[in-house]
């Protein structure tokens, strides 16, 4: 019992059930190809048609497919998808170094937008926007003595400025010292020329003694600077996120402001200085000691550290100035750079960061550095694409999770590259992850039937377990520009179809017997009896049924060659179903392995199934005939939970989809019916 009971009364122990099981997405898409722009082998998330033209390009280049396949799968119902651009084109890198000394450490990396080797250079120069800006050390003569226990003074003049103007000088807040006894006081509030403190004064003042702003000591968060001339500073020199140096002397420490903000004078401008102030708080204490005297030697100053990032490619010069290197700044350094629409460079922190100090993690001044080993970018020859470029833009979406199944409607052109090996590694991909499906294309114009067929196509794709569905034949479509209609391969429309069937009527519906949206027609019709052929290896077929007709999508088998797997709603909805379990229940892991656990998690698993049971996921009249959950010490024994183990038995009586209606009719005669009356 969690509660300690100490004396007579009422406690309150709150306890919870097992947290509900929320089932996982399954209608996004991952595609994979070729496109005129964008990044190389990176994962991009694209949620609408207009945003995947933005990024990879308004038209597709020549004889790849990619653009249509998305294009299928918006106008399908899909939703989300992430879009992965396979090249034999690598981008010029560089990185620019810190101030550390020569050569420093890499801690920001720059990387060309488009492949090739451009010959682009960078260089970093300062700009400081607030150059030897002066730290405020007012002063103030006391017109009367003052006693010990007094909680303020009052001021005189001060040379020509009136001592109402003398004590405006002095804001609350303010941490003042005095020319005798070693009193340091913060002020409350000030009223003319008098000055209240937060604390009584602990020795007496005589007339004339002096009050100045006390000496800051290390780890001071304030300061308060006056620049020079009769204004206000420009909007933007001052902001949070500004890298300041300050100075005294041989003395010298750089900080980032966390706020700042002005305080008018009403001494207005005088000397030439403004008629403000600036308090400027940072965000960690200063590491050095200022002195505040106005008397003294060695004025403290303010320096910021903004840099000029200068990109060069032949006679263009891009400049970005004022650029600062911490993120809370509106001009930090690789937001100002990603954010150029005509930039022709992305910027990106190192990972991990090297340790360094504020001043130390700002980039070198000088031109930026070759990465190690050297990435001078090589250009995109898409005329030699091989099934390598493919491979390596399958891996790339390991790590993400939400991907449900993938498609990729491009192929490899050089000499000797088969899309057969692309589609294999796509199968491998999903059977190793075994959270998503891989949809399928067939190879364009080729017979069905015989050598270099569909049908050999088909025997190079098993799937032992179903993760994978072939389909055909190509579809025609509207070109990218104008034209007569084209072939495209069917995965991105299909892959829409999967999406929109998920969504309307669940991951348990067989996404079969859809009309194919975006689809003019079919490369060549296929009669029924060659599609029972084709269906019965595992070959899923875009149907026409007369002439004129929108194709429609009419097959949901896998390459499965464990019939238990042959369907593809019931693979999927089995990715479906262990994922969710497998992230519904993780709050599980560490839990005491005893029989309020077991109880837990079999409510918690019963209530998932029940709820799959009702949407027509599992099949039977009741729950019970469609589930079972099973948690006990046959599947548990003591040397089992000694190994920290919990064993789990779930079967489940998927809903299969009716692919063949068969109809018994007969003659019926109408026979008799005798009663007695």
């Amino acid at each position: 019992m969690p509660v300690q009971v100490s004396y007579p009364g009422v406690y309150i122990d709150e306890f919870a059930p097992g947290a509900p099981i929320q089932g996982v997405g399954t209608n996004t898409a991952a595609f994979i190809g070729v496109t005129s722009d964008g990044p190389i082998a990176t994962p991009t998330k694209v949620t609408s048609w207009e945003q995947f033209l933005a990024a990879f390009g308004k038209l597709p280049p020549q004889g790849s497919y990619l653009w249509y396949a998305v294009r299928g799968f918006f106008q399908n119902g899909g939703q989300v998808c992430y879009v992965v651009r396979a090249s034999n084109g690598s981008y010029q890198a560089m990185t620019l170094n810190d101030r550390t000394a020569a050569p420093g450490r890499p801690i920001l990396g720059l990387q060309a937008r488009q492949p090739g080797a451009l010959g682009i250079t960078a260089t970093v120069a300062n700009a400081p926007l607030l150059s030897a800006v002066a730290i405020y050390r007012p002063k103030g003569a006391l017109k009367a003595a003052a006693p010990a226990s007094a909680m303020e003074v009052t001021l005189d003049v001060d040379g020509a400025i009136s001592a109402a103007n003398v004590a405006n000088r002095f804001k609350p807040g303010d941490e003042v010292s005095f020319s005798t006894g070693t009193d340091r006081r913060v002020i409350s509030s000030v009223n003319g020329a008098t000055v209240r403190f937060t604390l009584p004064l602990s020795a007496p003042l005589a007339a004339a003694a002096t009050m100045r702003l006390a000496n800051t000591p290390n780890g001071a968060t304030t300061i308060r600077i006056r620049p020079a001339g009769t204004g206000p500073l420009p909007p933007g020199q001052l902001l949070r996120g500004t890298i300041l140096q300050v100075q005294q002397g041989a003395n010298s420490d750089t900080q980032i402001v966390d706020a700042a903000s002005a305080e008018v004078l009403t001494e207005g401008a005088q000397g030439g200085l403004a008629p403000l102030t600036y308090r400027v708080t940072f965000r960690s204490g200063l590491g050095i000691q200022l002195d505040l005297d106005p008397a003294g030697g060695n004025a403290p100053t303010v320096t910021s550290r903004e840099i000029n990032l200068t990109v060069t490619l032949g006679a263009v010069n891009v400049v970005y100035d004022h650029l600062s290197m911490d993120p809370a700044h509106p001009r930090f350094l690789t937001d100002v750079v990603n954010r150029d629409p005509g930039g022709l460079l992305n910027a990106s922190l190192i990972e991990p960061p090297p340790p360094n100090s504020v001043g130390n993690a700002i980039p070198a001044v000088g031109a930026a550095a070759a990465m190690s080993p050297a990435q001078p970018g090589t250009a995109e020859d898409l005329s030699q694409s091989t099934a390598g470029n493919f491979t390596d833009a399958i891996d790339t979406l390991r790590p993400i999770d939400d991907v449900n199944f993938i498609a990729v409607p491009d192929r490899p052109t050089a000499a000797g590259q088969a899309m057969l090996t692309v589609q294999q590694a796509l199968i491998a991909h999903c059977e190793l992850h075994a959270d998503r499906f891989a949809v399928l294309d067939s190879d364009p114009q080729v017979p069905l039937f015989g050598a270099s067929s569909l049908e050999a196509q088909r025997r190079g794709l098993d799937s032992t377990r179903g993760y994978a569905a072939l389909y055909a034949p190509w579809l025609r479509v509207v070109p990218s520009n104008d034209g007569p209609p084209i072939l495209v391969p069917p995965s991105g429309h299909v892959c829409g179809i999967f999406a929109r069937s998920d969504a309307l009527r669940g991951v348990h519906k067989a996404p079969a017997n859809e009309i194919v949206n975006g689809a003019l027609g079919v490369e060549r019709r296929i009669s029924l009896i060659e599609q029972g052929q084709l269906n019965m290896l595992g070959i899923d077929i875009v149907q026409v049924f007369q002439d004129g007709g929108r194709p429609v999508l009419w097959g949901a088998r896998t390459t499965a060659t464990d019939t238990n797997w042959q369907y593809v709603n019931i693979r999927r909805l089995f990715l479906f179903l262990e994922k969710s379990i497998q992230e519904g229940i993780r709050w599980a892991v560490f839990e005491p392995n005893n029989l309020a656990l077991w109880q837990k998690l079999k409510r918690t698993l019963t209530d998932f199934l029940t709820r799959e049971w009702r949407d027509g996921a599992l099949f039977g009249a009741r729950a019970e005939e469609a589930f079972y959950v099973r948690i006990d010490e046959v599947l548990n024994p003591f040397s089992e939970q000694q190994l920290g183990r919990l064993h789990i038995e779930i079967g489940v009586r998927p809903s299969y989809p009716a692919e063949f209606i068969i109809v018994r009719i007969g003659i019926w005669d109408g026979g008799a019916d005798v009663s007695e009356s």
